[in-house]
């Protein structure tokens, strides 16, 4: 699809934010349970696996759940062919006739994989959700882009290093990503286990920018608000879990800051509504030293307010929990 005309169709049907909550009057049990009771040994059949999932729906976007939920319970996760993909691609990264080569190439291991042994990688999560809901009608489409992890460098990272999904419903684009839906790869032990994590379907578009930037600006759907890249870069490292309980990160702005002993630093977080939240607690790394601290806090219209002073000098990382669950980390420098 050229970009001008994705760009019109953006302009003239996204008008707010698209996210989760502009579906909390639909029930998504029957769809979920359609998703969870529908088997297949392989992917050859694809209309029909199609159809047996969305055949008794009536809406759009409980199609696409029952779509959504039956990829990430059933599509395994490989991170070894994800590390093929990573090693070869650096290799050729200075030589576009290798790199052209090895894609093609690449792209008949990726789908050979997906069709018989239901591996993929994220281009093939991705792919799979378009495809799906093309066949019933969704307009859907790939997202090349730059995650944030824990692990990225983006010093040395000059490529896309993911892709995720934007698709239509109602007139108004929504975000999703299969992939980091799925499950956790467990490298060392050449594993992967599924735990769903719901956070990633129709996310909110400011939450979701904060580990997606996307290569094309307009993917952001955030309009003429898209940060940069190196704003992007700048931003706190947020988690998976963050995504189930965190409506939107709202203070801190950027991870890393520099302080003054005895500085009191203020944290805010507009939860999620079905959110009662009890345990919140800071694992506070020195690199000598690890300490956990509970803080008090305060909730006023869903936003969680957090303070805390560095009574000590040092560099410090900062880790939140919000019930038991990994949401943020940042860096703090705190001087005399």
């Amino acid at each position: 699809m050229p970009k001008t005309t994705f760009y019109l169709l953006l302009f003239y049907v996204s008008i707010g934010f698209s996210q989760q909550s502009d579906f909390k009057h639909i029930n998504f049990t029957k769809a979920d349970k359609i998703a969870n009771a529908t088997k297949t040994k392989r992917l050859y059949e694809l209309n029909k696996l199609t159809y047996d999932l969305t055949s008794n729906l009536e809406t759009d976007v409980e199609k696409l759940r029952a779509i959504y939920v039956w990829i990430c319970n059933n599509i395994a996760n490989d991170f070894r062919l994800y590390t093929l993909n990573e090693r070869k691609r650096n290799r050729f990264e200075k030589d576009s006739l290798k790199l052209e080569n090895w894609n093609s190439k690449f792209k008949k291991i990726l789908f050979k994989k997906l069709l018989k042994k239901k591996k993929t990688i994220c281009t093939g999560y991705a792919y799979l959700l378009k495809e799906m809901c093309k066949i019933v009608g969704i307009e859907s489409y790939m997202v090349n882009g730059f995650a944030r992890t824990a692990t990225v460098d983006f010093s040395t990272l000059t490529m896309p290093n993911h892709t995720w999904n934007v698709v239509k419903l109602n007139n108004k684009w929504y975000l999703c990503d299969p992939t980091w839906s799925t499950g956790i790869s467990f490298p060392e032990e050449g594993r992967f286990q599924f735990i769903y994590n719901n956070g990633y379907f129709l996310a909110d578009p400011e939450l979701f920018f904060m580990n997606h930037f996307p290569a094309d600006n307009q993917f952001s759907l955030l309009g003429e608000t898209t940060p940069n890249f190196t704003e992007y870069t700048e931003l706190p490292l947020v988690y998976g879990d963050a995504f189930t309980i965190v409506k939107e990160h709202i203070v801190p702005k950027k991870m890393h800051h520099i302080l003054k002993k005895n500085a009191v630093f203020t944290f805010k977080y507009l939860l999620k509504e079905e959110h009662n939240i009890n345990k919140v607690k800071f694992v506070i790394d020195s690199g000598a030293s690890e300490k956990t601290i509970k803080p008090e806090f305060n909730i006023e219209n869903s936003i969680l307010t957090l303070k805390h002073t560095f009574k000590s000098k040092g560099f410090f990382d900062v880790h939140l929990y919000i019930e038991n669950k990994l949401i943020a980390t940042y860096t703090f420098k705190v001087t005399k």
